[in-house]
């Protein structure tokens, strides 16, 4: 069903594949697709949203943003146990993030010189929350909750309308709780252009995160290459590596490998074991699934061409291959798991043990399920409170502290060729 190979017997071809697998080429639809939409909300803003939301999505929008009543209708409309059950998740992710605020920081050397570091909130941040074949409402926590805990005084949340110009309510029901008033009916390229340039009823969004389709990412990217916004990431599609021993229950592995492969149909899974009779009854048990026709069936059935089962020869040769893969998520399937946590590198979410499926974090235990993908782990983190926090570093000195550094910053000024007014702006100081 799944391809099974060893790790040692991969062509250089094949680890390319696997090693840098992003590889969407934007210049088609930048050119033809993205660039006019960004430039036409850019002159348009609301009026071009409704237009492309019209033509892309069918839906002819009244309004770009959902009204107090609509909130209100969709909170009323959810099921309390579901409520219930996201609220509980809340209080998770709420007291994960509350523990990565960062203090304020400032020391003085001998010299008098005081340094430090200072940290403020983003002012205004859009959250896109993706809609199309799924509705994704644990976004909106992903994405809302760090946010709010870093300070960000204006959130907006951006997500697509369904066929009757609705957002879903859970949603709404979701963005009500968090005190979300702001929400943005539209999604593609045009949600993301008009939430970064603003418009009448949407506040400018100075930093925007969360996944989408190649569009949404395309024009993320485009708005960030002109100064316009702060993003998180440029996001591919979902991917899970596992890596696990013999003692683990293939079935519990084939169910964790297919619940990326129930994403999408360009979702990534790749299994990493060093027992050949785990991989063939893991196999056997994703037969099985597919067979059955259940659930995202035709999704499930689509991604598993893209998945990999992969023999390796100990655990130390599967977290070296997890290390150069660099995965969104990673489960790692062993005893004592905690021992290796040192060797285990460029990791978006790790999931350790038999008993964490990747899912436990995509919903509830507290982690951000907003990760990077395509092998972006292995220089950029997933969502937190500092993404959406600036860094701003500061300095005071004094007559003395200065003169100290006198001779240094004529050096070094003269040597890049700044001597006049770079070096000369210190030296100008001592000249009575």
């Amino acid at each position: 069903m799944v391809p099974v190979k060893r790790y040692k017997d991969l062509t250089p071809s094949e680890l390319d594949a696997f090693f840098n697998r992003f590889g969407e080429d934007f210049s088609s639809i930048m050119i033809n697709t993205v660039v006019p939409i960004v430039n036409d909300v850019k002159q348009n803003r609301e009026e071009a949203v409704k237009r492309y939301t019209h033509k892309f999505d069918g839906v002819k929008l009244q309004s770009v943003t959902a009204a107090e009543k609509e909130i209100n209708t969709g909170h009323k409309n959810t099921p309390k146990e579901v409520l219930a059950a996201f609220m509980e998740a809340r209080r998770n992710i709420e007291d994960f993030h509350r523990r990565q605020l960062r203090d304020n920081s400032m020391y003085t050397k001998p010299d008098g010189t005081i340094l430090g570091t200072t940290y403020q909130a983003i002012e205004s941040a859009g959250i896109y929350v993706p809609g199309g074949k799924a509705s994704y409402p644990s976004s909106v926590l992903m994405g809302v909750i760090p946010a709010q805990i870093a300070g960000a005084k204006n959130i907006t949340v951006i997500t697509p309308p369904n066929k009757e110009g609705k957002v879903p309510d859970v949603i709404l029901a979701i963005c009500k709780e968090l005190g979300v008033t702001s929400i943005l009916k539209s999604g593609g390229a045009q949600g993301i252009a008009l939430a970064a340039y603003g418009s009448e009823n949407i506040r400018k969004c100075e930093i925007i995160v969360g996944p989408g389709n190649i569009f949404v990412t395309a024009a993320k990217t485009y708005l960030f290459s002109m100064g316009i916004i702060q993003i998180d990431s440029m996001a591919g599609p979902s991917e899970i590596l596992i890596i696990s021993d013999e003692k683990s229950d293939p079935k519990w592995v084939a169910w964790d490998f297919l619940s990326q492969a129930e994403h999408e149909e360009r979702a990534l899974a790749v299994l990493v074991t060093t027992s050949r009779k785990l991989a063939t009854e893991v196999n056997r048990h994703i037969k099985e699934d597919i067979d059955s026709g259940r659930g995202r069936h035709e999704i499930k059935k689509a991604a598993l061409k893209n998945a990999a089962i992969i023999l390796v020869d100990s655990i130390d040769e599967a977290i070296d291959f997890s290390n150069k893969y660099g995965p969104e998520h990673m489960e790692f399937m062993v005893d004592n798991p905690l021992e290796y946590v040192s060797r285990i590198r460029n990791v978006g979410s790790l999931f350790l043990g038999r008993y964490a499926p990747v899912a436990v974090g995509d919903y509830f235990s507290g982690t951000n399920h907003i990760l990077p993908t395509g092998g972006a782990a292995r220089f950029s983190s997933g969502t937190s409170v500092d993404t959406f926090m600036r860094r701003t570093t500061f300095q005071l000195l004094n007559e003395k502290s200065l003169q100290r550094a006198r001779e240094q910053v004529k050096l070094m000024s003269k040597c890049e060729g700044f001597d006049d007014k770079h070096g000369g702006s210190v030296d100008v100081r001592f000249k009575k």
